[in-house]
């Protein structure tokens, strides 16, 4: 058994930055690891904003997470952990445990799945992330109450052990931002934690999907063990996050970037490897850890494994998907030392990030996006509605697989007018049909006005087509602004999915554009100014 000792940090504290990979055979695997990642490294904890191992070593930790647990729960065990641990070298697994979507507060035994994970990851030496994973539930507040019960009792089980980590808060959404509910949640659930376990690490998501990293770093946690969670796909996030986690590096802020997909935000669309390749070089020459989306044999990019593959490990590289392959040679690689091994860099000060959205992400082919229409897209002062017809809207889809589990809507508005238009005026609708589904779930991935400027509302259609029987319209806040005459609003990138996750069939919804990813002056998405139709027809 593992005794969690802390020890000193020495006076001499090494600066360069080690990456935890197990030493491979020429064969591609290695025998049972002489040395374990946690044999080697003990407790973490943070010194300087960064991650070290207990002689004061800055340390990088590589890995995968787990799919749900409540549906993928098959693929996490120790025969799976062992094969990654010894094929892939990885030195931490995160375990993902669902809240909603038939999750953790609806089931609560699948918290025996993650005692599994843990129990594995002891006896085999790696590190291991407990997620408590909030998507739907886009405020960690909703479930404060369960969340410090769960922490409190996996604290108390696993608060001994130097290999655990507790992951409090997946990705805060819905417009929930760092200070108002993020931070004050992380304070308490904090407590329930150290009051059995004084100095493992937490990790702690921040907004917007886990991109607001920059809000935490400017008012992080007095905890001297948290660290800051980043999320990105390499299809649709891109210089902007980086600059961000940039930004919170120095700053002194600790970074861990939990997950993290070759495919576009929705887990799908690419895989996006050159991006991939670019994003995994910058995290390494940083030190940041990563983890990457996800242990699964799902039909969907971010998928490590193909269809059908064993869930005890032994994988062949027919078994890996194109980007389970590709994250495999990441960390068997390992992490590129900055200065040949002997420094750490220090990140330069950014520019003070700016809203979500207003970033360089790429997204569709692994192409920078196309700029919709003409005009500077500055938001305007004005408040006057332009007369009917000034408006018009060009749309794309996200990609073009009209049978996966996403709808991916991507549009913009073009004021035509000799006036200004108040976005907060203004109504957009997609038209569809759910296909009987309960219910669906409409995220933002990113808009130019800022996501958080953008809110969903999903509707009923009065009267049902075949074509229709639902449209999910796009609102604006005041925050959004105007576009000025002759301007646009920029895009709007949107994801819509089945409350179940399972998969759509679009081939015959009205606002369907049979998968055309350019962009396009198109009718069957509407626009409603101060609840007037001013462009498209309805179904």
């Amino acid at each position: 058994m593992w005794m969690k000792t802390v020890k000193k940090f020495s006076s001499g504290i090494l600066a360069a930055t080690l990456t935890v990979t197990l030493a491979v055979s020429a064969g591609g695997t290695s025998a049972e690891a002489a040395t374990t990642p946690v044999q080697q490294h003990g407790q973490l904890s943070i010194k300087n904003g960064r991650l070290v191992d207990t002689k004061g070593t800055p340390v990088q930790l590589k890995g995968i997470s787990s799919h749900g647990i409540q549906w993928f729960g098959n693929y996490v065990n120790k025969d799976t952990m062992k094969w990654l641990r010894d094929d892939w070298g990885i030195s931490v697994f995160r375990v993902a445990m669902y809240t909603n979507e038939g999750g953790y507060i609806s089931n609560p035994s699948v918290a025996n799945k993650v005692k599994e994970a843990v129990a594995a990851a002891k006896d085999l030496g790696v590190y291991v992330i407990i997620d408590w994973h909030i998507l739907s539930d886009g405020d960690p507040n909703t479930y404060k109450t369960q969340a410090k019960t769960f922490f409190n009792e996996m604290s108390a089980q696993y608060g001994t052990l130097p290999n655990v980590i507790y992951e409090i808060a997946n990705e805060p959404n819905g417009g929930v931002n760092w200070n108002n509910q993020i931070r004050p949640y992380a304070v308490d659930v904090t407590k329930s934690i150290r009051a059995n376990d004084p100095d493992n690490i937490i990790i702690v998501g921040t907004g917007t999907w886990s991109q607001d990293v920059q809000d935490a770093a400017d008012n992080q946690l007095p905890d001297a063990n948290t660290m800051y969670a980043v999320h990105f796909y390499a299809g649709t996030h891109g210089q902007f996050l980086r600059d961000r986690i940039d930004y919170a590096l120095s700053k002194k802020a600790p970074v861990f970037v939990t997950e993290w997909g070759t495919s576009d935000a929705s887990g799908n669309g690419g895989p996006f490897l050159t991006e991939s390749k670019t994003w995994v070089d910058f995290l390494n020459s940083r030190g940041v850890s990563w983890v990457n989306w996800s242990l699964s044999d799902k039909s969907e990019a971010s998928a490590a494994l193909a269809p059908g593959a064993s869930s005890t490990g032994g994988w062949s590289q027919a078994n890996l998907s194109t980007s389970g392959k590709f994250v495999r040679e990441q960390t068997r690689a390992g992490s590129t030392t900055v200065g040949g091994g002997t420094t750490t860099p220090t990140p330069t000060q950014p520019t003070t990030p700016t809203t979500p959205g207003n970033g360089g992400g790429n997204t569709g082919g692994g192409t920078t996006t196309p700029t919709p229409g003409t005009g500077s897209g500055t938001p305007g002062t004005g408040t006057t509605a332009p007369a009917k017809g000034a408006l018009s809207l060009q749309f794309r889809s996200g990609d073009n697989n009209p049978s996966d589990n996403a709808i991916r809507p991507v549009f913009n508005i073009k004021n035509n007018g000799s006036t200004p238009v108040k976005l907060s005026d203004l109504k957009v609708r997609y038209y569809f049909n759910n296909d009987g589904k309960s219910g669906d779930q409409t995220y933002i991935d990113w808009a130019q006005v800022g996501a958080a400027n953008v809110t969903t509302t999903s509707k009923a259609l009065s009267s049902s087509k075949s074509t229709a029987n639902c449209y999910v319209e796009f609102s604006f806040t005041n925050a959004a602004g105007s576009i000025p005459a002759g301007g646009q609003s920029g895009e709007v990138q949107a994801r819509i999915h089945p409350s179940d996750w399972s998969n759509f069939n679009e081939t015959n919804d009205y606002s369907y554009n049979n998968g055309n990813t350019t962009f396009a002056t198109y009718n069957k998405v509407t626009i409603y100014n101060q609840d007037k139709l001013v462009w498209g027809v309805t179904p």
